[in-house]
Parts: C-alpha cells; sequence; structure tokens
C-alpha cells in the first residue's frame, strides 16, 4: 500500500476530535499508527513525523502515561538541537512542552530547572513581550507556587500581570487568568503565615 501523507494528517485530525471528546485511548491508538507509518516512511527528523511525536504525547499526558511522554519530547528535542540549534523557538518550544509534562508528573524540581533555563533563553531570543517568554515566566510562576516559593511565585505573577496588560490589554483572557493565579499565591502565602503563626 502506497504511503500517502494527506491520508495520515485526516487520521490525525480525526484523532484531535476523539481527545477533545476525551475518548483519549482511541485517539492514542490511532496516534500510534500514523506515528509508526511517518518514521517508515518520512524518518524521524521530518516535521510531520515530530509533530505526530507531539500529538501522542499530549494524549498520552492526559492519561497520566509520563514515562512515554518524556520519551516522545525528549526525541522531539535531540531533533530540534541537531536540526535547529538550541535557541531556535522551534527547540524551546519543545524544550516547554517536556517541562510542561515534568510539572504534570509532579516532579517540580525538574520542571523549575527547565523552566527557568526556558525563560531565560526566550527573554534573550524573543524578547519580554513575546507571548512565548510570558508563558515562560507564568510556568515558572506556577511551578516555584508548588513548591511553596509563594514571594518569588508572587513577583514573576506580578510582572506578568503588568507585562500582559501592556501587551494584551487588561481585559484579555490571559491577563486575567494571571491575576487570579497571582491572587491564589497571595491567599496561600497569608494562609501559611497564620498557619505559622497558630503553631507559635
Amino acid at each position: 500500500m502506497e504511503f500517502e501523507s494527506a491520508a495520515q494528517s485526516l487520521l490525525e485530525a480525526q484523532a484531535r476530535k476523539l481527545h477533545s471528546s476525551k475518548r483519549t485511548v482511541e485517539a492514542i491508538g490511532i496516534l500510534r499508527g500514523v506515528l509508526a507509518a511517518r518514521l517508515y516512511y518520512q524518518g524521524d527528523r521530518h516535521f510531520q513525523t515530530i509533530n505526530s511525536r507531539s500529538g501522542l504525547a499530549r494524549s498520552l499526558r492526559a492519561l497520566g502515561e509520563y514515562t512515554e511522554c518524556f520519551i516522545l519530547y525528549s526525541e522531539n528535542i535531540r531533533v530540534h538541537l541537531e536540526k535547529l540549534g538550541e535557541e531556535h523557538p522551534q527547540t524551546l518550544r519543545s524544550l516547554s512542552r517536556l517541562a510542561n509534562t515534568y510539572y504534570a508528573a509532579g516532579r517540580y524540581c525538574d520542571a523549575k530547572r527547565m523552566f527557568e533555563d526556558i525563560f531565560e533563553r526566550r527573554l534573550r531570543v524573543l524578547g519580554r513581550d513575546h507571548p512565548d517568554t510570558l508563558r515562560s515566566r507564568s510556568s515558572l510562576a506556577n511551578t516555584l507556587t508548588q513548591l511553596g516559593n509563594f514571594t518569588e511565585a508572587a513577583v514573576l505573577h506580578e510582572e506578568t500581570v503588568r507585562d500582559r496588560v501592556r501587551v494584551l490589554g487588561a481585559d484579555h483572557i490571559r491577563t486575567e487568568l494571571s491575576r487570579k493565579r497571582l491572587d491564589r499565591v497571595i491567599q496561600s502565602s497569608k494562609t501559611i503565615q497564620r498557619t505559622r503563626y497558630d503553631l507559635e
């Protein structure tokens, strides 16, 4: 049977719909087949193969299958580093997906180290106001919150709110999301302080 990339793309679109409908196991079955076909016919460095790995990893992450996600995202990072270099936006995007998976798996120290590095690179390469840079700062702040570093997290969230107000507008959904996260961090910090006071 002759390989047709367009046919594989249609299968991927079907899998995305299944994923959105919470039929994740079915989506994974389709995506495994697509990835196998693309690896065989297009090779592991083709951009569609890379996208197929990301799509499969996304669905696996939804089911908490983190170990395989780490492998798939790491493979994409390897290819992007070889093809594009360590500071290319696509390489940084692949790194961010791996960091997000560490976060989802509760490996917050690993996620923190990655988000710090990604944020510094995006700040240098893309600039302070780029959407990817803003997301990286927000992700780092979320991770610091999980680690109990509320003061540092609040500072980063405050910076993100200010920048998103300037770049996106005060009423943008992402600006509002940053405000809510800042409020939660402040409340968490106050709760910890009250608990410590009561213990004393």
